[in-house]
């Protein structure tokens, strides 16, 4: 029922754009519409069909999982089946995702549909993928527990002289031992001066007393993810890690107590940033306070400067402040939430201590 209703929502876009049909090439708007989970495929969309172009290796897993499409086997070229396939049904507006196409694609379709307007438009299924419905947030919650088990497992084994790999590597094997379908992303494991990056990659770095290890991961369960990060000391932190830490810690826990329904995320943002800001550290946190998380880890609503969207019960994001300091190193506390009608639901339950 729910992929009817989404499907049904697009096609009244559709309608309302003085559109004829809608050519769907992002494969986690494909999966939220049909609930095809490949890692190819094309998807055509018009008032009254719907049909996915998938090759040999897929036809039988998208008979089984796709709701209201029609599978249509893709033998030579997909660009192909989608012109001949767009003539058929006598397309003469044609929408696409300009970010999804690039620009060899665009102008094979633009050359092979001669005649056809192609019109670049927003994802008609974005809006309704920041609204999670009742299963697409229980699919979340347990994304959410089992990363924040499997953080909390390794944590209790890191000791110096571990590599930032060797965490890395760990954390990815409990993800899977404890259930996740994989990790959602390259496991961001830093520690010492290379913290202050804020996405540094895993190295062979050995980690060591006294200075800040951060650990930022995520799972996928079903398809859906969750994101977390956790910053701590082995052994004795300084008086400024401390100081660093708690500023970060106070941006977070206020901007987890500003979240509402109908406030305006940039205003989110701005709750984080001015702790942040008062503190003297404004300069050092350069990126937004969060994202959404659903199909897609990072997707909208993204919590950050200039982001006019207003927060609405059943969105997913995380609340992520940061201090990044070249030299010394940087702190960063990320939970994933839910928004639900009395506020923040913090779905990431690993302990946010400094000090293992």
């Amino acid at each position: 029922m729910r992929f009817s209703s989404r499907l049904d929502h697009v096609r009244r876009s559709l309608t309302e754009l003085q559109l004829d049909a809608w050519i769907v090439t992002d494969l986690q708007d494909i999966r939220y519409l049909s609930g095809f989970s490949g890692s190819t495929g094309h998807v055509l969309i018009r008032h009254d069909r719907a049909t996915i172009f998938v090759d040999f290796r897929y036809v039988t897993q998208a008979a089984e999982e796709v709701v209201g499409f029609e599978v249509t086997p893709v033998t030579s070229s997909v660009w192909d089946s989608l012109v001949d396939c767009a003539k058929g049904w006598k397309v003469a507006r044609m929408a696409f995702v300009p970010s999804d196409l690039s620009f060899e694609q665009y102008m094979k379709l633009k050359e092979k549909l001669e005649g056809v307007e192609l019109v670049g438009i927003p994802s008609l299924a974005g809006p309704l993928r920041m609204i999670k419905d009742s299963e697409e947030a229980e699919a979340i919650r347990r994304s959410c527990q089992l990363v924040s088990q499997s953080l909390e497992e390794i944590l209790s084994l890191v000791r110096p002289g571990m590599t930032e790999m060797e965490i890395a590597a760990l954390f990815e094997y409990n993800l899977k031992m404890n259930g996740a379908d994989r990790e959602g992303f390259e496991t961001i494991v830093a520690s010492g001066p290379r913290s202050a990056m804020p996405h540094a990659h895993a190295s062979q770095r050995a980690i060591r007393s006294g200075e800040f290890l951060k650990i930022d991961g995520g799972s996928r369960w079903r398809g859906y993810h969750s994101d977390i990060t956790r910053t701590v000391v082995l052994g004795s932190p300084t008086s400024r890690e401390r100081e660093i830490f708690q500023i970060v810690l106070e941006a977070h826990d206020q901007a987890l107590a500003a979240v509402r329904t109908g406030l305006v995320a940039e205003d989110l943002d701005g709750v984080a940033r001015k702790v942040i800001e008062q503190a003297g550290y404004g300069s050092y946190f350069g990126h937004g306070t969060g994202h959404g998380v659903g199909l897609s880890i990072h997707e909208e609503p993204r919590i950050g400067k200039g982001s006019r969207t207003a927060l609405a019960e059943g969105m997913t994001f995380t609340i992520e402040p940061g201090i990044y300091l070249p030299g010394l190193g940087g702190v960063r506390i990320e939970d994933t939430i839910l928004l639900t009608e009395s506020g923040a639901e913090v779905l990431t339950t690993a302990s946010r201590e400094m000090t293992l």
